[in-house]
């Protein structure tokens, strides 16, 4: 019981903070870097992707009207690479900061949340871009074709409603395993209730200040959207609660006083 005892002695806030600060900033450079690494194959791979269109979608007339709009797309998309490879990494630093913290029956449900994450976010990614986005694009096709007229497509517009979606996709799951974090961990003393709204109003602004112009007059309806979905996710997940365990350990401690 001692050794328990010792094991839930709280840190410094400092210490905490420290810790986090590494998490952020190691995670940060491991991102950067992999972007850099995915730039040097991003082209081959979203001109390869652009292919699908010509397969799939029976569009023959995907044009770019500006050559610095591609060059932006280009390093977009080799950003949004390098968060989707540094994820698990994220994953794993998150799951030994918070597992201090943790009482035996939360690791698990912890730990597969984090690995369910680290494995859904790429097959979602996936998803939008070799079959969502091409779907979409296949139905407004037919939705627009007229008689005697044929359609051009801006590529780079089609790119940037991907990447848009993209990290969507990005941020709904970082906010919804920071709820459930926030869930698991913050039960004591109203963390949860603190934390919470916190996280929301960062995701919310980061969800509209990632949304490329293709979603404008949208960012606010969507974002809202996208946080309540989100949440109510978060929410309806059951977990244990930590206030059994602290009954129980006050229980024992009292008994052998």
């Amino acid at each position: 019981m001692s050794e328990q005892m010792i094991n839930l002695e709280p840190k410094p806030l400092e210490n905490h903070l420290q810790e986090l600060y590494s998490l952020v900033k190691n995670t940060i450079l491991f991102a950067s870097i992999s972007a850099i690494g995915w730039s040097v194959v991003a082209p081959q791979l979203l001109t390869e992707w652009a292919n699908l269109f010509n397969n799939n979608v029976n569009i023959n007339q995907l044009s770019i009207y500006s050559p610095f709009n591609w060059l932006e797309v280009k390093w977009s998309f080799s950003i949004m690479m390098g968060i989707i490879t540094s994820f698990p990494l994220f994953s794993a630093m998150l799951y030994r900061f918070s597992k201090p913290g943790l009482y035996p029956n939360e690791l698990f449900p912890v730990k597969f949340i984090l690995i369910a994450n680290s494995l859904l976010l790429p097959l979602s990614i996936f998803l939008i871009w070799v079959w969502g986005v091409p779907t979409m694009v296949k139905y407004a096709n037919g939705l627009s074709q007229l008689e005697n007229i044929s359609a051009r497509y801006d590529l780079f517009e089609i790119v940037n409603f991907s990447l848009g979606l993209t990290f969507m996709a990005i941020i709904s799951f970082i906010l919804m395993t920071s709820l459930i974090l926030s869930r698991i961990i913050g039960d004591l003393g109203g963390v949860n209730s603190w934390l919470r709204p916190r996280i929301i109003i960062i995701s919310f602004g980061l969800l509209i200040l990632t949304m490329p112009s293709v979603f404008e007059g949208l960012r606010i309806p969507l974002s809202f959207v996208i946080i309540y979905v989100s949440d109510f996710i978060a929410r309806s997940i059951p977990l244990a609660k930590n206030m059994a365990n602290i009954i129980q350990d006050d229980t024992a401690l009292k008994g052998h006083a």
